[in-house]
């Protein structure tokens, strides 16, 4: 089994905090369901009354949650690219650890440049919080907790910069996995977050060093401090298709910062060939190391059900291979679809590929006799064989133009093939509802 390259998943910590299922909500104000809300009266504030008709919520960005060290006193610079347009956008942050977080001022810019902390000139407006509030304690063993809703018309595609002033010496470690830098002035700086200058912003880790040659790449600076989704209210879409993955879905060697995993792709396929209102937003939350037991054991109620507006969901967490047969993971999908029908939410298919960490399973047909339920028993309610596409005569690894170099992950030739094949129009029809 690989493992991701940021700190520490604590998949067994964040299992405790699951949320009950919001289904197809429409997110008509912030989720109430976890363990900490937000004061009286701030779900209208968040903007659950600017619903209208043709309008609504729905998670246009988001990540899911990982660990690191905690910025200290200072501004960060969150990345988030958003994949649909609206008018309005609300932010929604996560806090799962045992100490509060104390956000002391917030603002949101859209990004100059393919990377760094700088801002389009007189793009950045000031967040709010709790009805107008500058400032905000997020309380521990938080699962959601909203900005104010903010007029701040975005197009899909856009890179949206959310500065944080993360306050003080005491704030917990709470970062968003993602395949994109993210960045942060030295420790120390202080509340900078209206500055439309990136000078003096490092990447968010602090560090920045060359991955040793035979290891897959490290993706120094990519995480996100604090957010988890960002949401948007439009009419372009009418619902959320998540992602729910492993390092083939979070990114690893594609090429860093321009977003040229499947789902990126499949973001701007969605924008070229689905017409307005029948879109989908796209919101990845793979994580490197994952398997599908432990993803539905502890993140398919908050990273994919509690999704505001989710209405399908991709399922590619494909590191069981090493430990378990493909019964044992045929029933864990069926669990995975029973859930998800219930909520009326789709389950969409992608077969598993020929993966150094089951090697094993290859050679005993056991990934062959997955990829064949995946395909022909009509469980899923879609299917793309992407391993098909890639996979090299004899079934043990990649053919050589799709292997990234380590034989688990394919590089973005791959995933470029992996977005051209994908049914994207049979997968966000109505008539899937």
């Amino acid at each position: 089994m690989h493992h991701h390259t940021f700190r520490s998943l604590a998949l067994a910590s964040v299992a405790a905090f699951a949320l009950a299922a919001c289904g197809s909500d429409t997110g008509s104000g912030p989720a109430a369901s976890g363990r900490n809300v937000q004061p009286a009266g701030s779900s209208a504030c968040a903007g659950g009354n600017m619903e209208s008709s043709g309008k609504r919520w729905l998670s246009a960005w988001g990540v899911t949650r990982v660990e690191g060290t905690a910025p200290v006193d200072t501004t960060v610079r969150n990345i988030a690219k958003v994949t649909t347009a609206g008018q309005s956008i609300r932010v929604r942050f996560i806090n799962l650890s045992d100490q509060p977080m104390e956000i002391g001022a917030a603002a949101v810019g859209f990004r100059d440049g393919a990377v760094g902390a700088n801002l389009k000139p007189n793009s950045n407006k000031a967040l709010t919080f709790n009805c107008g509030q500058t400032s905000a304690v997020i309380p521990p063993q938080t699962e959601s907790f909203y900005s104010d809703a903010l007029a701040f018309p975005v197009n899909s595609q856009d890179e949206l910069a959310i500065s944080l002033y993360v306050k003080g010496a005491n704030n917990p470690g709470e970062f968003g996995a993602t395949w994109v830098e993210s960045y942060k002035l030295p420790d120390g700086s202080g509340n900078q977050v209206l500055e439309a200058s990136g000078a003096g912003y490092g990447l968010i880790d602090g560090q920045r060093f060359s991955t040793p040659p035979g290891l897959p790449l490290v993706c120094n600076g990519c995480t996100v401090y604090a957010v988890r989704d960002v949401e948007v209210l439009t009419s372009q879409a009418n619902g959320a298709m998540v992602f729910l993955g492993s390092s083939s879905f979070h990114g690893y060697n594609t090429t860093q910062n321009q977003y040229r995993r499947v789902g990126d792709l499949l973001s701007q396929r969605m924008d070229a060939e689905i017409p307005a209102g029948q879109r989908n937003t796209i919101v990845n939350r793979g994580i490197g190391g994952d398997t599908l037991f432990a993803a539905t054991e502890s993140r398919l109620v908050r990273d994919v059900f509690n999704t505001v507006g989710v209405s399908s969901v991709v399922v590619w967490v494909t590191n069981d291979l090493s430990s378990k047969t493909a019964d044992e993971i045929i029933a864990n999908y069926r669990d995975v679809i029973a859930q998800a029908s219930a909520r009326n939410i789709k389950v969409y298919c992608p077969t598993w590929l020929p993966g150094a960490q089951s090697t094993q399973a290859n050679v005993r047909g056991e990934r062959a006799k997955l990829n064949d339920w995946i395909l022909n028993s009509g469980e899923c309610q879609g299917v793309a064989d992407y391993n098909a596409a890639v996979e090299a005569p004899g079934g043990l690894t990649f053919l050589p133009q799709y292997n990234s170099g380590d034989s688990i992950h394919s590089n973005d030739a791959g995933h470029a093939l992996w977005a051209e094949i994908t049914p994207l129009a049979d997968w966000v029809s109505p008539a899937k509802r």
